[in-house]
């Protein structure tokens, strides 16, 4: 195959077609196999199953194929006294390490213990040209609004979720009355049923006040669906790095300060959470972005970005825990329809004491954010971060110059020991490797 097929510098680039848009997801891959010279096996690699490209093109549009993120498995945390393993999508190395490192370590202390405030989600629903003398009108006509979603929310209500309530503010900065409409969508996340549920208000809210509604929507920040999660640990199971459990307790603890008092190590800090709960959140096709959003939102509600975590020292143990909002479901969008996503909930809810409930998932999600977090402050107050990446990094670099199966595993065993981590060593040492052979 030549170096490249679409050389950017020349006059003469290849066009798609016109009506390339309207093709099917098979079409539009032959056009580009001919135009871009692409391989079989660049092909096979955005649609592996075969039938994967024609998933793609019911989930999105103008599908080209997809585009397959590793997913490996954080075992044996004991989270609420169950058993539980762990499906998580990643393409970033240690990650699926450091949370079974971690995980561990906890659970062999008694493990995590999560709570949850419900599985209310809600919608605004913003209405313009108007004053802030609606604001008691609309307070006034509950009952009449409610009236209007029974039948929209009769099936969430007769799983024991639907309505939980009205509430109305104005908001002086954008001169528009905003409308809360909170709903317990039970294992849904619950968007299309929500939206749904807000737009049937706009006629009625706008005969309340005489206004415009401008928009209804959900809001992903979810405050009233908040999860949180808890551990307790003997110190002197933190040793590590010839520093002592107690100093490492205290310098995980200093570590945590420094994130809750300047941004922009809060930023990182976080980031490291949400490598926990993205990963389990789109292995079981759930919406990372909106929770992401919702996450660090919560981490900025006092008008500082913060860290999402709190650490301390309480009778020679180190105690560590996490809340945040988490809206996540097993029912209801990708979640139910991608088999991916099946899959992995088969593998989370293995014990047959585990009910596969959006509750439950994400309680489970917010013990493995703090199991993340708490992996990567040991790295970076002990040996520091780049140990565990460079280790991974010569497995990827093993991979990338050729090495297959075994060969990957002593490569980058060889690679490590050599300490230089580059295309040219690893292609010297796969030659070696392969003549010793």
């Amino acid at each position: 195959m030549a170096d490249t097929a679409w050389d950017l510098n020349s006059e003469e680039q290849p066009e798609l077609p016109r009506n390339f848009r309207k093709l099917d997801a098979r079409a539009k891959r032959e056009v580009l196999a001919k135009l871009l010279e692409l391989s079989p096996q660049e092909l096979h690699t955005t649609n592996p199953g075969h039938d994967m490209v024609d998933l793609a093109e019911v989930m999105v549009e103008s599908a080209l194929g997809v585009m397959p993120v590793p997913m490996g498995v954080a075992t044996n945390f004991l989270i609420d006294d169950v058993l539980t393993h762990i499906p998580m999508a990643v393409e970033e190395p240690s990650v699926v390490a450091a949370a079974t490192f971690a995980g561990g370590l906890v659970s062999r202390s008694g493990g995590f213990v999560t709570g949850s405030t419900g599985q209310v989600m809600t919608a605004q629903i913003a209405i313009d040209h108007v004053s802030p003398e609606v604001v008691p009108r609309i307070l006034a006509a509950e009952r009449t609004l409610h009236r209007e979603l029974t039948e929209i929310l009769g099936p969430m209500t007769r799983r024991g979720g639907g309505y939980r309530g009205i509430d109305a503010s104005w908001l002086e900065e954008a001169e528009l009355a905003v409308v809360y409409l909170h709903v317990d969508t039970r294992d849904a996340m619950g968007a299309n049923i929500i939206n749904t549920a807000a737009e049937a208000l706009r006629r009625p809210l706008e005969t309340i006040t005489g206004g415009s509604v401008l928009m209804a929507i959900l809001t992903n920040a979810a405050q009233r669906r908040r999860v949180c999660a808890h551990f307790s640990l003997p110190v002197q199971r933190l040793a590590r790095a010839d520093r002592t459990g107690a100093e490492m307790a205290q310098r995980i603890v200093r570590a945590n300060q420094f994130a809750l008092a300047d941004p922009l190590r809060a930023v990182t800090h976080n980031k490291g959470v949400m490598n926990g709960i993205s990963a389990v959140a789109l292995a079981t096709g759930n919406d990372t972005r909106a929770i992401e959003a919702a996450a660090h939102a919560w981490a900025a509600r006092t008008g500082a970005y913060r860290a999402l975590t709190e650490y301390r020292i309480t009778d020679d143990k180190l105690e560590g825990s996490l809340e945040l909002p988490l809206a996540l479901g097993t029912t209801g969008g990708a979640v139910g329809f991608h088999p991916a996503s099946r899959f992995a909930l088969k593998v989370l809810f293995l014990s047959p004491r585990e009910e596969p409930s959006a509750e439950r998932l994400s309680r489970i999600a917010v013990a493995l954010g703090l199991a993340q977090n708490m992996a990567a402050l040991m790295a970076l107050v002990g040996e520091g971060i780049q140990r565990g990446h460079m280790r991974q990094h010569a497995r990827r670099l093993a991979w990338i110059v050729g090495a297959r199966q075994e060969e990957i595993t002593r490569l980058a065993e060889q690679l490590w020991e050599n300490g230089t981590f580059n295309v040219e060593t690893a292609e010297k040492l796969l030659r070696e490797l392969r003549n010793d052979g």
